[in-house]
């Protein structure tokens, strides 16, 4: 059983394109799919609530000023 951060970008209208926001992502592990999220984040346990929260926080800093928002959804 494989535990997975999922996330949902929304994007705004600064200067920040996707593409770039998309890099920033990415560098943080996530990986792009299609579908019902547009990244996903593989755990190599479960995590916990600290951890999932530490990674919220490192996608809003890698997001600042670039008006785009975000959804977690973290499950099995």
């Amino acid at each position: 059983m494989e535990w997975k951060t999922y996330l949902i970008m929304y994007f705004g209208t600064k200067a920040v394109g996707a593409k770039e926001i998309a890099r920033r992502v990415e560098s943080l592990g996530f990986k792009t799919t299609f579908g019902s999220s547009d990244f996903e984040y593989v755990w190599a346990k479960k995590p916990t609530k600290e951890e999932v929260l530490d990674l919220g926080d490192k996608i809003v800093i890698a997001l600042q000023h670039t008006g785009a928002i975000f959804n977690l959804d973290t499950h099995d």
